[in-house]
C-alpha cells in the first residue's frame, strides 16, 4: 500500500518562504552539532547521535540544492522516489537509514474524512499490530513516545492537515488534537531538535495504513524572555514602588545550578539625581537579592520582586538575565533586558475656608479639588510606544464625612487615549452647622432647630479634608530584534502595560461657623411705680404700676445657603432665651357724693326751723324745733329718731395688660378694695328693740358712772349691719365694661409687631438692640399662638346707706354733747393685696367725704314742741 504523506495545498503555495524566514540558515555540519548539543544536554542520548559525515548505512551527510531554503533539514544521500511539481517524496535519509518523507510533497490521499478519528495504534514500535512493519519500523529508533516530543508532533499534524471550505483544519482540528496524547501513537525515526526537523509514522486500520508525520523544531526550541508587569510610568514621592518582572523559559528542561545552566539575572535601581542606588530597596520572589543566579523549570515561569519608597527624583529601572546568552545558550538576546523611568508624581495639598454666617443652618458648596489644579497621571512607555484608550481610576475619599455631608467616595474612571491624563474633578457637598460645631469632648454643638444652643458671639472652627489618588494603566507596544544563527534578523513585536500614579494629597477646608444665639437678657424698661394725687381728700387718685412678667417664647429666623450664594428655606427656629413682657398698668380712681348727708336731712331739718310740725315732713329725723336751735345745723332731743343717710359712689378705671382677655384679677381686687375703704361711722348712741342702748353695729354700750360711755362704730362693706342687726349699708356695682385690644405680633419676618412687643425683642431700634440685626444677622419675633392683651375695665360703685329709711331712735338718756355722722374712705394697704400693684404700698383715704356734726341737747320729755307719733 503506498505510503500517505503530509499534505494541504495551500500550504504548499505558501509555507516555503515562512519557513524560509523563519528557520537556521547553517551547513548541514554546524546544523549536526547544535542538534547533537541539545539532544546530550536533553540527556536524550548519551552521545552525539547524528554524524558529521555518514549515516548508519554510510550514505553521506546531504547538501542536495533541494534542502535549499530549508537547511534545518538534517538528512543523508538523495533525494528520491516520486517526483511531482518539482519536489521528491523523499528528502533522503535518517540517520537510521529511514526514509526521510518531504511533507510537502502533493497529496495522495483521496479521503473526504478527517484523519483525527481514526484508531491510531497506540506504541508501534512494540505493538502486535506493527511489529510486521519492520521496513517502516526499526528497533536501532531510541527516541519513541517521549513526552518532550509531543509539542513538535502537533505542530507537524497541524502543518499537514488538509482545510474545510471555511478555513478550519479537516484532518487534525485544535479542539481534537487536544483531546489525545499524540506522542504515544508516533514511532519517531528522526528526533527533531530546536534547530532541526524530525519526523515519524503512525499506523491505523489494524497497521495496514500509516502515516508519516513531520515534526517540528519549533516544539523544542528554547528562549528565556523577562517582562515587566504592569510597570509604573509614574508614583507619588513616598508611596511604595513595586516592580514585578515575569521571566519565561521556552526550554525543554530544567535550569539548575547542579546542571550549569541556571541563568545570572542583575536588578539596577538607580536615583537619576544622585546616580547611585535608590536606598533600601527590598527584593523577594523566587530570589531575594538583587543579583545572582535564578532556577528555572523547564517551560516555566517564576517572578521577581523590587519595591521600594518613590524618591523625589526620577529612577532608572534596569533588569537583565543572561546578558551573554551563554548559561543556557541562547539565541535571541533582545528580550533578556529590561528598561524603564519611573517619574515622581506630585503631591498636591490644598487649603480652603468655607464659613457659614451667624444665620446659616447648612451651606452647599462646590469646589474644585486641589484649587482647580489639573491632577495628572502621566503614562509612558518603558519602550515602544503607548497604544489603546488607558484605564484605571482616580480615587476621591470623603476623610470628614461627619463634615462634607451628601458626597460619596468617588472613582473617575479612565477612558481616554494613553497618554497624559488630567482630571479636574469638582467637589459637592453640603456642610451643616450642626456638623461643623460639633464638640465631641462636651458632645455639644450649635443647632438651633434642635434646641441646641452654644454662647455667642463666637467662631468654632472645624476642619474637613478630601484626599485624592489613584492610578492609570495603559497598554504599550514594542519591538524587539531577533537573530537568526546566520546572522539575519527579524522584528518581533511584544506588548506590557503600565501604570502612572495621578498626582495625589489632600484638599483641606477651614470650616468657620459664626455663633449667636442672642442675649440672655434685653435692657428692661423702666415703668412708673407710684400713686398721684395721694393725699387725703382728693376725690380723685391715679395709680401706676408695672405690670406682670409673662415669658415669651420667640423664633428666630435662619436659612440655607445655595451654591451660588443664595439664601433658601428659611425657617423660623426656637430662639434661646423667653423675653419677659411687662407694660405699664394704670388705675384712676373717682370718688363722688350722690346724696350728701345735708341733703339727705333738709326736709326734716327745714321743717323743724319752720315749726312745721307735720309728722310726714320729718322723713329721715326729728330735729328740735326750739328758737334756741334755730343757728344749730342739726340738734336733736335724744329718744327721737335719727335715721342713718347717704348715697355715694365712685369709678374704678383700669388698664391692664395680660394673655387672656377675660375680667382681670387686679381691676376686680382693687374695685373690692376700695369698697372695703368706705366707712359710714358715728358715735351717737341708739336703742334696740331691747330698750338696750347700743351703738351704730348694735353693741352694748358700757355705764360710764350714771351714764353710758360713747362706742363709736362703723357700717362697712364687709360688716354692714346695724342696730338690731339689720343690714344698713348696701353696695351697688353697676355698669361695668370690659374693653380689650390684642397687640398684634407675627412670627413672620416683614409681618406687624407691636412696638411694645419691640421693646422687648432683641434686634430692634426700640429695645436698643438694632446692632444685633446688623452684626449678627439675628432678628426675635414672637411666636405664634401668644397673646397679649390691653385690656380696659371700669366699674362703677354706688353704696347706699339705709336705703330702706329704717328709724333708728336714739337712746334716751344720751348725754348732751356734740356728736359724729361721718361717711369716709379710709386708707388702702395695697401691699397687702395679691396684685402687682402691691409695690405701691399704701392708698390714702378721703377723710372728709361726707360729715355732719349733731348736737344732742335734753330729750322728748322736756321737748317743748313734740313731734306727734313717736
Amino acid at each position: 500500500m503506498k505510503r500517505i504523506i503530509a499534505f494541504i495545498l495551500i500550504l504548499i503555495l505558501i509555507l516555503p518562504n515562512c519557513i524560509k524566514a523563519k528557520e537556521f540558515n547553517l551547513s548541514p555540519k554546524e546544523l549536526v552539532d547544535m542538534a547533537n548539543k541539545e539532544i546530550i544536554n536533553l540527556g536524550l542520548f548519551g552521545e552525539e547521535y547524528f554524524s558529521k559525515d555518514f549515516n548508519i548505512a554510510g550514505k553521506p551527510l546531504s547538501e542536495n540544492e533541494h534542502l535549499r531554503g530549508y537547511r534545518n533539514y538534517i538528512v543523508y544521500g538523495e533525494p528520491h522516489g516520486d517526483f511531482r511539481e518539482n519536489r521528491y517524496r523523499y528528502l533522503g535519509y535518517t540517520m537510521m537509514d529511514a526514509e526521510f518523507t518531504n511533507y510537502l510533497f502533493p497529496n495522495d490521499v483521496t479521503s473526504k474524512t478527517g484523519l483525527w478519528n481514526r484508531n491510531w495504534i497506540e506504541m508501534p514500535l512494540n505493538n502486535s499490530l506493527t511489529m510486521n512493519r519492520k521496513e517502516l519500523i526499526s528497533e536501532l529508533d531510541t527516541f519513541d513516545n517521549h513526552p518532550i516530543y509531543e509539542e513538535s508532533i502537533r505542530l507537524g499534524l497541524k502543518l499537514i492537515s488538509r482545510k474545510n471550505p471555511d478555513g478550519s483544519l479537516l484532518d487534525f482540528p485544535d479542539d481534537k488534537i487536544a483531546e489525545r496524547q499524540w506522542h504515544k501513537y508516533v514511532h519517531i525515526y528522526q528526533p527533531p531538535t530546536s534547530v532541526s526537523w524530525g519526523c515519524g509514522i503512525m499506523f491505523h486500520n489494524s497497521g495496514r495504513n500509516y502515516l508519516t508525520v513531520p515534526l517540528s523544531p519549533e516544539g523544542l526550541r528554547g528562549d528565556l524572555s523577562v517582562q515587566f508587569e504592569e510597570i509604573p510610568s509614574s508614583v507619588a514621592v513616598g508611596n511604595k514602588v513595586q516592580i514585578l518582572v515575569q521571566i519565561k523559559s521556552t526550554f525543554k528542561k530544567d535550569l539548575t545550578e547542579a546542571d550549569g545552566n541556571a541563568p545570572e539575572f542583575k536588578w539596577e535601581i538607580i536615583d537619576k539625581a544622585t546616580n547611585k542606588p535608590v536606598p533600601s530597596v527590598k527584593y523577594y520572589g523566587y530570589v531575594e537579592k538583587d543579583t545572582g543566579k535564578i532556577e528555572l523549570s523547564a517551560n516555566g515561569e517564576t517572578a521577581l520582586f523590587a519595591e521600594f519608597e518613590m524618591p523625589e527624583h526620577e529612577v532608572n529601572i534596569k533588569f537583565e538575565i543572561n546578558k551573554e546568552g551563554v548559561n543556557p545558550a541562547e539565541t535571541y538576546l533582545d528580550n533578556n533586558v529590561l528598561n524603564a523611568v519611573i517619574t515622581p508624581a506630585i503631591k498636591i495639598n490644598t487649603f480652603g475656608d468655607i464659613e457659614l454666617d451667624y444665620n446659616i443652618l447648612s451651606r452647599k458648596v462646590n469646589f474644585p479639588l486641589a484649587d482647580g489644579r489639573a491632577i495628572t497621571a502621566k503614562l509612558s512607555a518603558p519602550s515602544g510606544r503607548l497604544t489603546g484608550n488607558a484605564w484605571g481610576t482616580l480615587n476621591i475619599y470623603n476623610d470628614s464625612v461627619n463634615l462634607f455631608r451628601g458626597f460619596e467616595n468617588q472613582t473617575i474612571k479612565v477612558n481616554e487615549p494613553a497618554g497624559t491624563i488630567i482630571k479636574y474633578p469638582e467637589i459637592n457637598t453640603t456642610i451643616h452647622r450642626k456638623d461643623a460645631t460639633y464638640d465631641s469632648n462636651s458632645n455639644s454643638y450649635d443647632n438651633p432647630m434642635e434646641r441646641k444652643w452654644l454662647d455667642g458671639p463666637a467662631v468654632k472652627t472645624a476642619v474637613g479634608a478630601i484626599s485624592f489618588g489613584g492610578r492609570a494603566y495603559a497598554n504599550y507596544i514594542y519591538t524587539v530584534n531577533r537573530t537568526n544563527e546566520d546572522g539575519s534578523t527579524y522584528t518581533e513585536t511584544r506588548t506590557g502595560i503600565t501604570g502612572a500614579d495621578f498626582d495625589s494629597g489632600t484638599d483641606t477646608k477651614n470650616i468657620t461657623t459664626k455663633i449667636y444665639n442672642g442675649k440672655p437678657t434685653i435692657p428692661t424698661k423702666t415703668f412708673e411705680n407710684k400713686i398721684e394725687n395721694n393725699t387725703p381728700n382728693y376725690l380723685i387718685k391715679n395709680l401706676w404700676w408695672t405690670s406682670e412678667p409673662y415669658e415669651l417664647d420667640v423664633v428666630r429666623w435662619m436659612c440655607h445657603q445655595d451654591v451660588d450664594g443664595s439664601l433658601y428655606g428659611w425657617t423660623g427656629v426656637p430662639g434661646r432665651y423667653k423675653r419677659i413682657f411687662t407694660q405699664q398698668n394704670s388705675a384712676i380712681i373717682k370718688w363722688n357724693v350722690l346724696s350728701t348727708m345735708e341733703n339727705e336731712y333738709k326736709r326734716s331739718r327745714e321743717a323743724a326751723r319752720n315749726m312745721n310740725y307735720r309728722k310726714s315732713e320729718y322723713d329721715k329725723a326729728v330735729f328740735a324745733s326750739d328758737i334756741a336751735f334755730k343757728n344749730v345745723d342739726y340738734p336733736i332731743k335724744s329718744g327721737y329718731y335719727l335715721n342713718p343717710t347717704g348715697t355715694y359712689t365712685f369709678t374704678v378705671e383700669t388698664i391692664t395688660y395680660k394673655p387672656t382677655n377675660d375680667e382681670t384679677k387686679d381691676h376686680k381686687e382693687l374695685v373690692e378694695a376700695v369698697i372695703n375703704s368706705f366707712r359710714y361711722e358715728t358715735d351717737l348712741m341708739y336703742i334696740n328693740s331691747n330698750n338696750q342702748p347700743v351703738n351704730l353695729q348694735n353693741e352694748l354700750l358700757t355705764k360710764s358712772g350714771n351714764s353710758y360711755a360713747r362706742r363709736p362704730a362703723a357700717l362697712t362693706a364687709k360688716d354692714p349691719t346695724g342696730v338690731d342687726g339689720v343690714k344698713m349699708l348696701y353696695v351697688e356695682k353697676t355698669n361695668y365694661t370690659r374693653d380689650f385690644e390684642e397687640l398684634k405680633h407675627s412670627e413672620k419676618s416683614g409681618e406687624y409687631t407691636h412696638e411694645f412687643f419691640k421693646a422687648i425683642l432683641e434686634g430692634y431700634e426700640e429695645s436698643g438692640t438694632l446692632e444685633s440685626r446688623d452684626k449678627y444677622k439675628y432678628r426675635e419675633y414672637i411666636k405664634d399662638g401668644q397673646r397679649i392683651y390691653k385690656i380696659t375695665e371700669k366699674t362703677t360703685v354706688t353704696i347706699k346707706i339705709n336705703p330702706e329709711n329704717r328709724k333708728l331712735y336714739t337712746y334716751i338718756n344720751m348725754p348732751d354733747g356734740k356728736y359724729t355722722v361721718a361717711a369716709w374712705i379710709g386708707d388702702i394697704a395695697l401691699s397687702e393685696a395679691n396684685s402687682e400693684f402691691k409695690k405701691l404700698g399704701t392708698l390714702k383715704g378721703v377723710y372728709n367725704f361726707d360729715a355732719i356734726e349733731v348736737t344732742v341737747k335734753g330729750n322728748l320729755y322736756d321737748d317743748q314742741n313734740p313731734v306727734i307719733g313717736r
